[in-house]
This record gives C-alpha cells, sequence and structure tokens, in this order.
C-alpha cells in the first residue's frame, strides 16, 4: 500500500470517528430541544402565547448575545471555511443555546445551522487531536455535512449540500465527497440508536407521483417559475437588510423586534411558525385558497428573512423547502390539471436550489424525505431553477476553491487555524 492510501484510509477512520461524535452531539442537541419545546407548549396553547414567547425569547437572544458575542449567520460559518479552512470552537457558545430558543419559539430556522457549526468545529478538533493537519479543512467540511444529514435523516444529501453550498457553481470539493459521506451515515447511524430517525420526520406520500409523456417539460417549467419565485424572495431579504442598515437599531431591539414579527405572522399564519418540518405535511394535503397560500407564502419568506436579519440562530433549507411546496399548491391552484405531487416536489427541490445553489443536494434530499420514485423531473426542476436563479444571493460569502486537487495528501501541511 503506497503512502498516498495510508493517508486516504486514515483519513477515512478519521471520518467515521468523527461521525460517531457528531452524531452523539446531534443526539444530545435533539434531546434538549425538544424537552424544552414539549415543556412550553405543553403549558401554552392559546395563538396570543406565540406573539408573547417570540417577544421574550427575542430578547433573550438579544442579551446572550451582548454577552457573548454575535456569531454571525450561515454566511459567517461560510466565510470562516474559506478563510481558515476551519470553525471556531468558541461559536458554539452563543449558537447552541440560542438555537434551542429560537426553535422553541417558532422561529422560521431550522436546527441545521447550530448542527453544522458544531460538527465543522469538531471536525476542526479531531484534525488538532490527532495532529494531521493536512487533513483540517476535509475532515471541517465532513463534520459540516455529517451535523446536517444527522439532523434531516438523509445522511447522502444532507453531505453532498455542504459541499455544494460554499461556492456560487455547485460542488468543488470532490476530494471531500467520499469521508464526508463517511461521516455523515455514520452519524446518521448514532441518530437511529438514539431517537430511530433523524430530526426531521420522512414527509410520506399518500400517492406514488404521476409520470406524462410532458413531465420532463413540466419539471423545467416548474424550475423556471421557481427561479422567478427565488428573485422575490431575495428582493425581500435584501431589502429588510436595507432597511436594517438604514435603522441602526441595538442589537436587543433588532432580537426582539425580530420575536415580535414572527410571532405576529405565527398568528395570523399558523403554519408559519415553526422551521416547517412537521408543518410540511399538513400544507401539502390541506384544503385552502389561493389567496391563503399567496399570503402563507409572504409570511414565511417575511419570517425567514427577518429571522435571519435579526440574528436569531438557523438554517433555511427547510424553510425554503416549505415556501417550495407553498408554490407547488399554488401552481396547483392556478392550473388544475397540474399533477399534485410532481409539482409539489418539483418546486420543493427547485426552489431551495436556487436560493442556495445546491442542485444536487434539493434533489437528493427531497427524494430521501419523501421516498418519491420520480429522480429524473425532480433532478430536472432543480438544475433547471439554480441555472435560471444565477445571480440570486441569500446566503453570502460563497467563492471558488483555491487549494490544488488532493492538497489533503501531500506531505506539506498548510497548518492548523483554530
Amino acid at each position: 500500500m503506497s503512502g498516498s492510501d495510508r493517508q486516504y484510509y486514515k483519513l477515512l477512520g478519521m471520518a467515521v470517528v468523527l461521525g460517531m461524535i457528531v452524531g452523539t452531539a446531534c443526539f444530545l442537541f435533539t434531546t434538549i430541544w425538544k424537552a424544552c419545546d414539549h415543556f412550553v407548549w405543553h403549558i401554552l396553547d392559546e395563538p396570543w402565547h406565540r406573539i408573547l414567547i417570540s417577544t421574550l425569547v427575542g430578547l433573550l437572544i438579544g442579551i446572550i448575545l451582548k454577552i457573548v458575542g454575535d456569531p454571525g449567520s450561515m454566511a459567517t460559518i461560510i466565510a470562516h471555511f474559506h478563510r481558515s479552512g476551519a470553525l471556531p470552537a468558541r461559536d458554539n457558545l452563543p449558537i447552541l443555546p440560542t438555537s434551542v430558543l429560537g426553535l422553541v419559539a417558532g422561529q422560521s430556522a431550522g436546527p441545521e445551522g447550530a448542527l453544522t457549526q458544531v460538527g465543522g468545529s469538531l471536525g476542526t478538533f479531531i484534525a488538532k487531536c490527532f495532529k494531521q493537519q493536512s487533513f483540517q479543512r476535509v475532515l471541517t467540511l465532513a463534520g459540516m455535512g455529517a451535523g446536517f444529514g444527522a439532523f434531516l435523516g438523509a445522511p447522502v444529501g444532507g453531505a453532498i449540500l455542504w459541499l455544494e453550498m460554499l461556492h456560487m457553481r455547485g460542488l468543488e470539493y470532490y476530494e471531500a465527497i467520499i469521508p464526508t459521506l463517511v461521516c455523515s451515515c455514520v452519524a446518521y447511524l448514532i441518530m437511529l440508536i438514539g431517537v430511530g430517525h433523524g430530526v426531521v420526520q420522512p414527509w410520506q406520500l399518500s400517492a406514488i407521483p404521476e409520470a406524462f409523456t410532458w413531465t420532463p417539460l413540466i419539471a423545467i417549467g416548474l424550475g423556471l417559475f421557481c427561479a422567478m419565485a427565488a428573485r422575490f424572495y431575495a428582493f425581500i431579504f435584501r431589502s429588510i437588510g436595507r432597511l436594517q442598515n438604514r435603522l441602526r437599531l441595538p442589537l436587543l431591539v433588532e432580537t426582539t423586534l425580530a420575536g415580535l414579527v414572527i410571532g405576529v405572522l405565527g398568528v395570523v399564519f399558523p403554519l408559519s411558525y415553526f422551521y416547517g418540518s412537521k408543518q410540511i405535511p399538513t400544507l401539502m394535503t390541506k384544503d385552502t385558497t389561493l389567496l391563503a397560500l399567496a399570503g402563507l407564502l409572504l409570511a414565511k419568506m417575511l419570517a425567514a428573512s427577518v429571522t435571519v436579519r435579526g440574528h436569531w440562530q438557523g438554517g433555511l433549507i427547510i424553510p425554503h423547502m416549505f415556501m417550495g411546496v407553498v408554490l407547488g399548491r399554488i401552481v396547483i391552484a392556478v392550473i388544475p390539471g397540474a399533477p399534485p405531487i410532481l409539482t409539489m416536489l418539483c418546486c420543493m427541490a427547485a426552489f431551495n436550489a436556487a436560493i442556495t445553489q445546491t442542485p444536487l443536494a434539493s434533489a437528493l434530499i427531497v427524494l430521501a424525505l419523501t421516498g418519491a420514485g420520480t429522480p429524473v423531473p425532480v433532478f430536472l426542476a432543480s438544475i433547471t431553477a439554480f441555472v435560471a436563479g444565477h445571480g440570486v444571493v441569500v446566503v453570502e460569502n460563497k467563492q471558488s476553491r483555491t487549494e490544488p486537487m488532493n492538497f489533503h495528501l501531500e506531505t506539506s501541511d498548510p497548518g492548523i487555524v483554530a
């Protein structure tokens, strides 16, 4: 066995160890979050309680960030990785408690932000512990993908997502594919042992998606439609950011106002409250009007934008797929002959692909969580939206890689950056 082969299998072994640690961390995070959620909402069940809890939690989040420091958003995670190939462990201190609080208080952002940060920082830590400096960047990526894959219960799609998320033109760190998949699958197995599934419950379909002669063209059309909707969402996201920059309110005021807006939207549009995982099955089958769907879409876009701009911590993948389901329902309402299940699946993948520039992962995640047997139209819609949505920016700081191929197997180490 050559030296590079030994290095490679050593890397895979470290990915297994990392996956076990990340899976355990995800299990502990999930247990604490669900216990807090049950405690709060088992007692408080009136609609107006949402306004009260979200506002108070917004104030509490502001206090925590004021004391410990604001770690930024998912864009900050991407910036850290591109700058040093590492995620700082110190950011876990504010991210973990504020993520749990925000999830309990109905934020339109999922736990993937926290679990990605924890997984990535653990990858950096493992590289330091094993004194394998050249593995730092790959193990950080593997930990990021594992945290997301274990959370989703979709280890392949979750792993690929963070390999794509870092760039505007799709996956670039090809060397990290296998280590990240290994790490993500191990973390997912730990979650299976701990809770029996990922955090996100699979969205079981009531029927097999329809297949027609024109299915590929329908998928392409849905991809184009979702790309246009993504531009509207990005406009809302940027507009709230510009308003925030103009007002320059104190941090405590911003986090508290964000909670108030989230709570009010959650009362007016109940399905917009929380990050969307449990609400997606209801949304797929709920009888509703076109006007109500349009209002819900706008409310969810506003809630997600306010969550991130208001310094609440979380990721937007599942909220984007929720918006995709709403878009699918709107198409079905406008075009009665549109195949309902296929339309919703394509819109889920396509909308997230246009926003996050993750065409492969978006399709893989939708297929994994729904058990759909129609991969071709879902991938077509996702790739179409990715191409048509070029220039849409919600997650910032993306850039191309600068390292040569197989940099992690070279004898010269770039050095660890804590």
